[in-house]
């Protein structure tokens, strides 16, 4: 499994909430949308408001002039680089299974929310809504949805499909058994308006709706999905197997699952495009332009411009990257051992670089286990010298070096430069190598030896413990095979324990592991915002530094071991980032959070995740000039506004 896949297994939620308003957007003014001929587009093709397939289809009768398609004021995008031109498709691949990576194409063919992030992934705008407004103490959201807007089929998007998907979905305990946002209701006020309300502050709402996770607010056509609801239909089960599902549950985890993409084609989507065949297909799957989106150019013409995206399914890595060099394929973001190889055959496949900011910021995080159930070593792990010790004794550069072809930087557990809540010295304390500072400050802590040279804990016996390694990314591996021989050398018998991921985490959520290393997720903004298990204990077992403690505050003090006051500190700063809707409130508490954790140094990082790289065929334009990687909250590359990308040449 690559990075990706660990960011994903680890992706699990903790979120924020932005006030906004359509002013926000590059443009929402309503623009004429009827069919008629246009300028020249970015290739100089003659340029339509509508693509050619649909405008033939409406000349047929097989659909409605666009006009009546179109809402009264349609999204108005401003292109990456310049207006597009219709047709084409787009050769795209899905690593495994299809099904189960239908999320794959969720990232490019979907993400209509609520709202969403900007272009740039700093900000987040609106979308399905024009705008929103919260109350006070954040358990009262007002969503204002953009007027006429349509599924695929037609039919209007209203407010009764949000109060479908909150009502008779997110809060059916049948369907979810653990709602993605908490419990909460929601309240059609008009057409256009839908009240979303909690029984508690809520704060990090509308940060989770620009996340993967906010499909499930606009992802449930109730016209169409009424047919399989025991609630509104008594014949529910029948209908489910008519479509050869098991039972009306299977038709709705179908949709949850892969958020539009999975077996069913005949359920409408807001999407640009929508699946012609069901994506358990074994070889290929093919998404095709939506007649009925909601989005136009500048220009007024209806997006998306490309006529088809086309996946081929491959069996791993090795066969995508092979595909990419020679232009079968015409995007991928390859392996940072690949970029000379892949730099080398640009010509031969028409391609280019661009530039990926990984979401992550460290390509190995080290946790001691500080709630060990030996009081011993919990005594030892616990000593913040121990730790500045074992972080003063790693050979950074020589990791660096051996490991990741020079590509990296000395880096802690702290958030990445590019974020606004980096901080030089949390990412830099203790990263100098210095076997002389190592010796002091392990002096300070456990100073006898035995006749070996390894240092006597306070039982007086050797200090000896086992550190987990998950084999799902290779590197971590070779990073520990180095740090163990690093921390011998200065009288800690510390060795290393591979296994599969399953089994690294079982033993962290049941706090039998010495110390555990897993991935530097919370690199970015909104990471850290909404998932910041690296920098305090809120999710068993990802904060293998304090699973005890991340229990106790997952139950609300029920379950776990209570933590002591500045790990109490933070959780209450993390409740008040929860209970506001204000930006800047959130910003300024959560750097608070960060202070702690800087001061505690709980866990010891490796080397900042180095940029990495994509490939996209030179034939799609309006590609961005970069992109992020990595983690459920940006589902990269969506906020690019892939529907407004195009093909330059047949």
């Amino acid at each position: 499994m690559t990075r990706r896949d660990v960011l994903r297994i680890s992706g699990v939620a903790l979120t924020a909430a932005v006030t906004t308003s359509a002013c926000d957007l590059l443009s929402t003014e309503p623009t004429g949308a009827g069919a008629g001929a246009g300028t020249s587009g970015g290739n100089g093709a003659k340029k339509t408001k509508e693509a050619p397939q649909l405008a033939a289809m409406v000349k047929q009768g097989k659909l409605p002039p666009l006009a009546q398609r179109l809402p009264a004021e349609p999204l108005v995008v401003q292109p990456n680089e310049k207006i597009g031109t219709y047709g084409g498709d787009w050769h795209l691949l899905i690593e495994g299974e299809a099904y189960s990576n239908a999320a794959t194409i969720y990232a490019v063919a979907g993400y209509e929310n609520m709202v969403r992030w900007d272009p740039t992934f700093k900000k987040i705008i609106p979308n399905v809504a024009t705008k929103y407004e919260v109350n006070e103490d954040s358990t009262e959201y007002v969503f204002t949805l953009r007027n006429g807007m349509k599924w695929s089929d037609g039919k209007p998007f209203t407010a009764a499909d949000v109060v479908f998907a909150v009502e008779d979905v997110l809060m059916n305990k049948e369907l979810t058994t653990a709602p993605p946002f908490g419990e909460m209701g929601a309240e059609q006020v008009d057409e256009q308006t839908v009240k979303v309300t909690f029984a508690k502050p809520n704060g990090l709402f509308v940060n989770y709706l620009a996340t993967r996770r906010g499909a499930y607010l606009t992802d449930y056509p109730r016209h169409y999905l009424e047919q399989f609801h025991p609630k509104y239909n008594p014949d529910h089960d029948a209908a489910a197997k008519a479509l050869d599902f098991k039972d009306w549950l299977a038709v709705f985890q179908d949709v949850s699952g892969s958020w539009s993409f999975g077996r069913n084609v005949k359920k409408p989507t807001l999407n640009a495009w929508l699946l012609t065949a069901a994506s358990d297909t074994k070889s290929r799957i093919v998404v095709s332009r939506n007649p009925y989106y909601w989005k136009v150019d500048p220009e007024g013409s209806q997006l998306p411009y490309i006529d088809n995206l086309v996946y081929e399914v491959i069996p791993g890595e090795e066969a995508g990257l092979l595909k990419l060099l020679n232009g079968e394929v015409e995007w991928g973001e390859p392996e940072l051992k690949d970029k000379p190889v892949v730099s080398q055959y640009r010509e031969r496949g028409d391609y280019r670089l661009y530039d990926v900011v990984p979401e992550a910021m460290n390509v190995a995080c080290i946790y001691p286990n500080l709630n060990h159930e030996n009081p011993v070593k919990r005594e030892i792990f616990s000593n913040k010298n121990f730790r500045i010790g074992l972080s003063h004794a790693i050979n950074r550069a020589e990791i660096v070096k051996a490991v990741f072809q020079r590509q990296g930087e000395p880096w802690q557990v702290a958030p990445r430069k590019e974020s606004v809540y980096y901080d030089e010295e949390m990412a830099k304390q203790y990263v100098d190598y210095d076997v002389a500072k190592a010796n002091a400050a392990l002096d300070q802590a456990f100073p006898d030896k035995d006749s070996k040279g390894i240092r006597l804990g306070p039982d007086g016996k050797p200090i000896s413990f086992t550190v987990d390694v998950a084999n799902i990314v290779p590197t971590w591996a070779d990073v520990m095979n180095l740090v163990v021989g690093f921390w011998q050398k200065v009288g800690v018998d510390a060795r290393m324990n591979t296994g599969s991921p399953e089994l690294v985490v079982e033993r962290g959520e049941a706090n039998k592991h010495d110390m555990s290393v897993w991935a530097g997720e919370g690199g970015l903004d909104g990471v850290v915002l909404l998932n910041p298990y690296n920098y305090l204990p809120l999710l068993s077992p990802y904060s293998f530094f304090g699973v005890r403690w991340a229990q106790w505050y997952i139950s609300r003090g029920k379950a776990g071991e209570a933590p002591p006051p500045d790990v109490r500190q933070q959780m209450d700063l993390y409740d008040q980032v929860n209970a506001t809707a204000d930006q800047d409130q959130q910003v300024r508490l959560m750097k608070e959070v960060l202070k702690i954790a800087k001061e505690r140094f709980h866990a010891i990082g490796i080397s900042m995740l180095p940029d990495g790289y994509g490939v996209i065929a030179n034939r799609v334009a309006n590609w961005g000039k970069s992109t992020t990687q990595g983690a459920w909250v940006y589902t990269s590359p969506a906020p690019t506004n892939p529907f407004q990308f195009y093909i330059t040449k047949p």
